[in-house]
């Protein structure tokens, strides 16, 4: 599929790129070729008006203003009146040059030479005859045939050098494509597996319940029991899958307004500051009041569940989380920090990615899913903001969310 699609697009670069040297180099071709016959038309039509209103009456000799122009007079059967001076080149080739139209500029081409030429009536001692003037088109000929070679020559080349660019290009385009498709490969994978192993654990914990159907539901309550813990946790799942299948598509709208981001956090705060305590582990905040930002509530508070319930999930009994509010270069800073498992280096972006759970934290015990910081980061963005991950020192983790105000 992607090979067939890298040469679509390969044969789409090079013709485009190949067309539009095509299309400049006519353009370049058709604008020299009218600008060299505009010069010479040009000297054949005032050469014209300067014999018409200058005819001599006792001569043959009809002189012009550009040198390069020779006027021939025909009498009424067409032959060269011998007596005009004219070498023997016109004379031995009269009847190639013969006019054939009259008061309109013509092409006359014979043998090897090539000849722009107009020819009208005039009274030339007492008679009418028929002068023609002609102007050598040789070297203009040459000129534009050797013009022709070079942009043919030229666009050889450029078709060679078109073909490598389009290639490369090509490369270089299917890279976020490959990339989109391992990503959305490797979830599908990833949420089959997760959505999988909850749903075998509930059919397990139910069929024990239906095996003894005469049994009390007292006796099966801590089959039910595990049962439902896996459902709330398939509900969490599905509800995060959602919330990033519609992020992907812009279908989630962000409603911004001016909110109180003080109380929100404290509200959760103090919420997991309980959850903490049940599990010997103390939540501690810094928060600076009445910090005004412009944001989504609900999301600033879901943004806010994400990294406590990490903080929390993943700091050690008897250890510690600290929430920080501050603001700076009018813009408001959120710190959660914990001393607890930390991060590896090298996991620090990977832990963006969905369903990613660094080695330590893959168990089933915490219960995630590996969704919370592909939401969170999402949420920032939504904000404009940015998220980042560092050592705590001497252990543990510390996120890092800025917001504008």
């Amino acid at each position: 599929m992607f090979k067939k699609l890298k040469l679509k697009l390969t044969f789409l670069n090079v013709g485009v790129f190949f067309i539009l040297f095509l299309i400049f180099n006519i353009i370049i071709y058709l604008y020299a070729k009218s600008n060299l016959y505009s010069s010479i038309d040009k000297s054949l039509l005032i050469s014209r008006d300067m014999i018409q209103k200058n005819i001599p009456q006792n001569s043959s000799y009809l002189s012009t203003l550009d040198p390069r122009v020779i006027a021939i007079v025909h009498d009424k059967s067409g032959k060269v009146i011998l007596d005009t001076h004219i070498n023997i080149f016109y004379r031995a080739n009269q009847e190639y040059i013969k006019p054939t139209k009259v008061d309109q500029l013509y092409d006359i081409n014979f043998k090897r030479f090539h000849f722009r030429s107009i020819a009208f009536s005039a009274q030339l001692k007492n008679q009418t005859v028929m002068v023609q003037l002609l102007r050598n088109t040789n070297s203009e000929i040459e000129f534009l045939n050797n013009l022709l070679e070079i942009i043919i020559g030229g666009s050889i080349i450029v078709l060679l050098v078109c073909t490598l660019a389009g290639n490369f290009l090509a490369k270089r385009s299917m890279v976020p494509i490959v990339n989109a498709w391992g990503k959305q490969k490797r979830f599908v994978e990833d949420a089959s597996h997760e959505l999988r192993t909850p749903l075998t654990i509930i059919q397990a914990q139910l069929e024990l319940v239906l095996r003894n159907s005469e049994d009390k539901i007292i006796s099966k309550s801590e089959n039910l029991g595990i049962a439902l813990s896996e459902i709330r946790r398939l509900s969490k799942l599905v509800s995060g899958l959602l919330t990033l299948t519609r992020s992907d598509s812009d279908a989630i709208e962000i409603e911004k307004k001016a909110a109180n981001v003080y109380l929100l956090i404290k509200k959760i705060t103090d919420i997991y500051a309980e959850v903490a305590d049940m599990e010997d582990k103390q939540v501690k905040t810094d928060l600076e009041k009445n910090l005004i930002i412009n944001c989504d509530e609900e999301r600033i508070k879901q943004l806010m569940i994400i990294l406590l319930d990490n903080a929390i999930k993943y700091t050690y009994s008897g250890g510690n989380i600290q929430v920080v509010l501050t603001q700076k270069d009018n813009k408001c800073i959120i710190y959660v920090k914990d001393d607890g498992i930390g991060i590896k280096s090298e996991e620090k972006e990977l832990v963006f990615e969905r369903f990613y759970r660094g080695e330590k934290s893959r168990n089933r015990e915490t219960g995630g899913a590996g969704l919370g910081l592909s939401i969170a980061k999402w949420i920032v963005q939504k904000h404009e903001g940015t998220i980042n991950i560092f050592e705590n020192i001497p252990r543990g983790t510390v996120v890092e969310v800025i917001l504008k105000k």
